[in-house]
């Protein structure tokens, strides 16, 4: 969803900086290595953090430290202006041809269900996952496994979207065929998937190519 549906991902990945920037100041990462943090659940993300902190604050106070300061960034956030709105003709072209539709994200149900509302989409899909209650996140495979399960489908009659290395690594040990959502400002390993699109109407083409397969 993060990075595909909206346009969030590389706004999520200035915060997550600015935060180790804010907590750690004299820090020497570099952007290659703030590119962990792209695609990661909550739970793994705040473990990151806390390295990046070099370990000052603990988990607890990471989560709460982080959770305090992206709330503050995110407070007036239009989701509708991240909607990538070309996004609805892969949908209308789904449901005009039976195809099912499944989110599986590693954020927060809350977070997912509040994104899909403001732009409008929630009804389209049939099955909404969020990694949070899993016991393995991406890139383990768990999600797309739990996905395929409630959607009663095999791997090899499904199609997914990922733009994160994790995100496109989980649904590839899945089984599932994979396409990138190009991402040209982080240098995002997305060389594990099947095909680069660089925008929803490419998407669209691939989703087309398949599904008459």
């Amino acid at each position: 969803m993060d990075g595909v549906i909206v346009d969030t991902e590389y706004h999520d990945f200035q915060i997550q900086k600015a935060f180790i920037a804010e907590f750690n100041p004299n820090h020497n990462f570099s952007d290659k290595d703030f590119l962990q943090l792209v695609g990661k659940s909550y739970e793994d993300l705040y473990r990151l953090l806390q390295k990046f902190l070099d370990d000052k604050l603990s988990i607890k106070e990471v989560e709460r430290e982080f959770d305090r300061f992206s709330e503050k960034q995110y407070k007036n956030i239009d989701y509708q202006s991240l909607f990538r709105k070309d996004i609805l003709f892969i949908l209308d072209y789904a449901k005009e041809h039976k195809l099912s539709l499944a989110v599986a994200s590693s954020s927060t149900r809350q977070h997912i269900l509040e994104v899909l509302e403001a732009c409008q989409i929630k009804d389209y899909f049939d099955v909404i996952n969020s990694g949070e209650a899993l016991q393995q996140s991406k890139p383990n495979p768990e999600i797309y496994l739990k996905t395929l399960n409630e959607l009663n489908l095999a791997a090899d009659e499904c199609l997914t979207v990922e733009d994160s290395y994790y995100g496109i690594t989980a649904a590839k040990n899945a089984g599932i065929k994979t396409i990138a959502y190009q991402e040209t400002r982080m240098k995002i390993d997305q060389s594990n998937a099947d095909v680069c699109a660089k925008n929803m109407l490419e998407v669209l083409d691939y989703v087309k190519q398949y599904s008459n397969e």
